[in-house]
């Protein structure tokens, strides 16, 4: 059954992971935290902190302690702003989630200290970026978001703070989805969903082909027709993940191939990867803005089939993202999966891989996530305001609506409705299971910042003596 299904464009999220490693970047290839504008995106991830020898999260560094003060000092500049800190990652030693999660006191250990972590320097969540917990860690992996859940509601309530977010980012490779995850038990338990649809592709492959096309390519045979961004939204969806809990990935970087033939088409024949970035410093790895130095005067083609643009430079093969593929991503994410899908947005890997400056693309500073920002979060005065009637909870069938059922991103506001007036002229709740349905109404607030929530009092049938 389609519940609540007003909709509006004004609450999408757009979540950007913040490089800690790119501070240490040469000339312009520097990006830190002052660097950040925090009124681009609804959700900032600091990447990455680690687990020591005795299952505790960490910062990598020493000096990250002073950067997590500054990174969440940008919530001054805009309140709205969600910060979360990341565990994990590509290069993460996955030993280390392993032996954590392999009992529960060792769970309980990272999250106790994770607890600790987060809120001496003001970040509101926590992101795991864990991309194959196969084998035992399948489960092990639900039960750590299973507990990380419920203690973190536990420590919220017992502080009477806002409870910290628990999300994850995962794999969009369908082969390691169904090896690493139980889809819809983990969906339960975390905030939003980070997928990974990019790095499908790449020099260690010896054809080229786009790292995060839209849809499956003509030449794609095999696993390869899972290999494409569509195709990994809808499988984590049809898994049991609810769509408003998914944001799609997006890479602010392209994936470059040394062609060793005279062909350049998609699957020409390659022989290793591109050159190096001149500022990120990885073969075949292009930040947007070195994609921008390297192809300036070339054409730019499109991959009909898949959406998304490539270009050559002498034997360099690059496939990347640009404003023309974000808009065919986004806005038909907008119109398609937002809406009708209901998808809850995207994620940017990473800030630091923009053209911060303006100096490459010449399309004004940032111009990767501005454009984002410009699809995900218009500004707009607009308010769509929508009640929840708490007696449909008590419904049966189909006809049962509870505050779990809602979407925190169809409406600007939401109203409980309703509340009571007691014989000393007190607001109260209505009756007493009311109190635990506020916190699960209030809690959406974790999946969409902007939403503002209300308490009625009164009704049409309200004893109006009161």
């Amino acid at each position: 059954m389609d519940k609540l299904t007003l909709t509006t464009a004004t609450s999408s999220r757009l979540v950007c992971y913040y490089n800690s490693l790119a501070e240490n970047r040469p000339d312009y290839g520097q990006f830190s935290v002052s660097d950040i504008d925090p009124n681009q995106c609804t959700h900032l991830i600091y990447a990455f902190s680690d687990i020591n020898n005795t299952n505790e999260l960490v910062p990598s560094s020493d000096t990250h302690i002073q950067q997590y003060q500054l990174f969440n000092g940008h919530k001054k500049r805009n309140p709205l702003l969600k910060t979360l800190l990341a565990v994990g990652g590509l290069m993460f030693n996955r030993q280390k989630f392993s032996t954590m999660v392999a009992d529960q006191q060792n769970r309980t250990k990272f999250i106790q200290s994770a607890i600790k972590l987060l809120r001496e320097n003001g970040f509101d969540g926590l992101n795991l970026d864990w991309r194959n917990p196969g084998g035992q860690d399948k489960e092990r992996f639900t039960l750590l978001c299973q507990e990380l859940n419920e203690t973190f509601v536990d420590e919220g309530n017992a502080t009477n703070r806002d409870r910290l977010i628990v999300t994850a980012s995962v794999s969009a490779e369908k082969a390691t989805i169904d090896a690493s995850y139980e889809v819809s038990q983990i969906a339960m338990y975390l905030d939003f969903i980070n997928v990974l649809t990019f790095d499908f592709h790449g020099p260690w492959e010896n054809v080229t082909g786009h790292h995060s096309p839209l849809y499956n390519g003509s030449q794609d045979t095999g696993d390869e027709i899972y290999f494409n961004t569509d195709y990994a939204m809808q499988y984590w969806r049809d898994q049991g993940a609810p769509a408003h809990k998914l944001n799609l990935g997006l890479a602010a970087y392209g994936r470059a191939f040394n062609l060793s033939t005279e062909s350049s088409d998609v699957g020409a024949p390659t022989n290793g990867p591109g050159e190096e970035g001149c500022y990120t410093g990885e073969e075949g790895f292009w930040a947007s803005y070195e994609t921008c130095l390297y192809i300036e005067g070339n054409t730019t083609q499109l991959i009909v089939d898949q959406e998304v643009p490539y270009a050559v430079t002498d034997n360099q093969w690059v496939g990347f993202d640009n404003k023309a593929s974000l808009d065919t991503k986004v806005v038909i994410c907008s119109v398609n999966y937002l809406k009708t899908n209901n998808f809850g947005g995207a994620f940017v890997w990473s800030l630091d891989l923009d053209d911060t400056t303006g100096k490459f693309c010449k399309m004004g500073k940032s111009p990767f996530i501005s454009r984002l920002h410009d699809i995900l979060v218009p500004a707009s005065s607009s308010r769509l305001v929508c009640y929840y009637n708490s007696e449909a909870g008590n419904r049966e069938g189909d006809g049962k609506f509870t505050t779990s059922d809602i979407d925190p991103n169809k409406c600007t506001h939401l109203i409980y409705a309703f509340s009571d007036i007691n014989n000393q002229n007190e607001l109260v709740p209505s009756n007493a299971t009311d109190l635990q349905h506020y916190q699960a109404f209030n809690e959406l607030k974790t999946s969409n910042p902007q939403l503002k929530t209300l308490l009625a009092v009164g009704g049409l049938t309200s004893n109006t003596q009161k």
